[in-house]
């Protein structure tokens, strides 16, 4: 019998004759790369204890004991990898933390091959130059094989291609355009075939002009492999409609979805997870959270250590200038909110003969007849900074964060900006990640500043230790070769 609100013709098309593209073709991606990747370890393994015993020691080698190693660190390195998610489609497709995830999980394999062999004994049956050349040639094959692997599947998913995924939209709402604009987007290759009328009396739908048909083309195109996924844009339709409607495009062969709400796609960093054995959407994870906490907390502290170790020589020439220069101190503090919004005294070398720290601070620009001479210099090669060492020390700033602004202009930029506050959930940083993508300097607008902190809510929900040597670096780079300075 059928049910009410809903076409009953989605079930009556034939599909004689129809060719289909293969659904398959993502999944197979993963596998192929980790069998790739099984296969490179031993082979590298292998064709280094050869080279080092025939052309240096001038000797045999035991074929089956490297092989053997081999296996074992092909074994771990890739199941390891295949536990984490990096050999999914997306994540392959993507590769942006590609490098940081195979040494991560390569540093673990070594460090079992040690003690599997110190355990029983055997660790001298293997040259310590085979260990260190393997580690080092295995890692970039894999490395080298992965960045390749994006870079091709991420060709053939564009404009229809082998690896496109192709979605239909049930529900011409805010919502299903909002989804379409966001998912196209996607590196992964998202192809919209259209957007279906839900069929329903009270979906939402606001923009009916974007419809390309109704359950029955939805069907048609379907079963004529047109479409792989189907996603339901329908937030407003009552529950025993919904129903109906899953119930009817279940009996296509498609993968069916529900986009939950708009607010939903606003969360770009969250996910399904599971409370109490129940699935819940989990729109943000806790910062720093397990280890994370402890190793940044050890990396500010020996880094920071080191930091002033070295720049201590400099920092005092600077301090030596800056009293020649002319009367005035020679540090400027100013106040500033940090993890939790917790106001606390940054500290720089003085550049400006004004020292603003109250309701009104005047943001310094280009040509700022308040710099002196020397504070140009110092902040075109951000030198100013340098003071900042010890707000790390006292455990006020990390080496990287967001970075801390005036409590004049964190006030305005609250009241302006969505979500700018979030950026108070990690301690602030001397540099950042949205420093070494070129936002720093003057911020003389909002979108500008919404830029910015687009950035370090990404570096906040995909920090590592990786992540923040990628920016340290950045940022030796960004120093020597300054744009944006003021």
């Amino acid at each position: 019998m059928a049910e009410p609100g809903i076409n009953t013709k989605l079930d009556s098309f034939s599909t004689d004759g129809v060719n289909r593209r293969s659904p398959i073709a993502r999944a197979l991606i993963g596998d192929v790369l980790q069998f790739i990747d099984f296969i490179v370890v031993i082979f590298t393994s292998v064709l280094v204890a050869f080279i080092y015993h025939r052309f240096t020691l001038g000797t045999e080698f035991d074929f089956q004991q490297y092989a053997a190693a081999g296996i074992m660190g092909a074994t771990a390195v890739t199941a390891l990898m295949r536990r984490d998610g990096y050999y999914e489609y997306d994540v392959i497709a993507t590769s942006e933390f590609a490098v940081r995830a195979v040494v991560s999980r390569w540093a673990l394999t070594l460090l079992g091959l040690l003690a599997f062999g110190f355990a029983l004994k055997i660790s001298d049956n293997f040259s310590r130059v085979w260990l260190a050349a393997w580690s080092v040639t295995a890692l970039t094959s894999v490395i080298s094989i992965r960045l390749v692997a994006g870079v091709c599947v991420r060709r053939l998913s564009r404009d229809g291609g082998v690896f496109a995924r192709r979605i239909a939209i049930v529900g011409a709402t805010s919502l299903g355009k909002k989804f379409a604009d966001q998912a196209v987007t996607s590196p992964t290759g998202i192809s919209i075939v259209g957007i279906y009328d839900s069929g329903l009396s009270d979906s939402g739908d606001t923009n009916r002009s974007s419809i390309k048909g109704d359950l029955d083309d939805l069907a048609v195109a379907a079963r004529n492999g047109e479409i792989d996924d189907i996603v339901i844009a329908v937030p407003r339709a009552a529950p025993e409609d919904m129903g109906r409607l899953i119930r009817r495009l279940s009996i296509l062969p498609v993968s069916i979805a529900i986009c939950p709400n708009i607010h939903w796609l606003d969360h770009l960093g969250g996910a399904v997870s599971e409370v109490g054995g129940v699935r819940v959407l989990s729109l943000y994870r806790r910062p720093l959270d397990g280890w994370g906490g402890i190793l940044k907390t050890v990396e500010d502290y020996v880094f920071g250590l080191i930091a002033l170790i070295l720049l201590a020589p400099i920092m005092l020439v600077i301090a030596i200038a800056i009293k020649i220069q002319g009367k005035g101190p020679i540090l400027f503090a100013q106040k500033r909110h940090g993890f939790n919004n917790a106001v606390f005294k940054v500290y720089k070398f003085r550049t400006m003969t004004v020292a603003e720290d109250g309701e009104t601070v005047t943001q310094a620009k280009v040509g700022d007849s308040r710099i002196t001479p020397l504070g140009g210099f110092l902040r075109r090669y951000s030198l100013d900074e340098l003071p900042q060492i010890f707000n790390v020390i006292r455990g006020e700033m990390s080496l990287v964060g967001p970075r801390p602004h005036a409590l004049a202009h964190n006030h305005q930029y609250a009241q302006a900006i969505e979500n700018y506050s979030g950026r108070h959930k990690v301690k602030p940083g001397i540099t950042g990640w949205a420093q070494v993508n070129g936002f720093r300097g003057e911020t003389s607008e909002n979108e500008q500043m919404a830029d910015r902190v687009r950035y370090d809510l990404a570096y906040i929900d995909n920090w590592s230790l990786w992540f923040d040597a990628k920016i340290l670096i950045l940022t030796i780079k960004a120093v020597v070769f300054p744009t944006n300075a003021v």
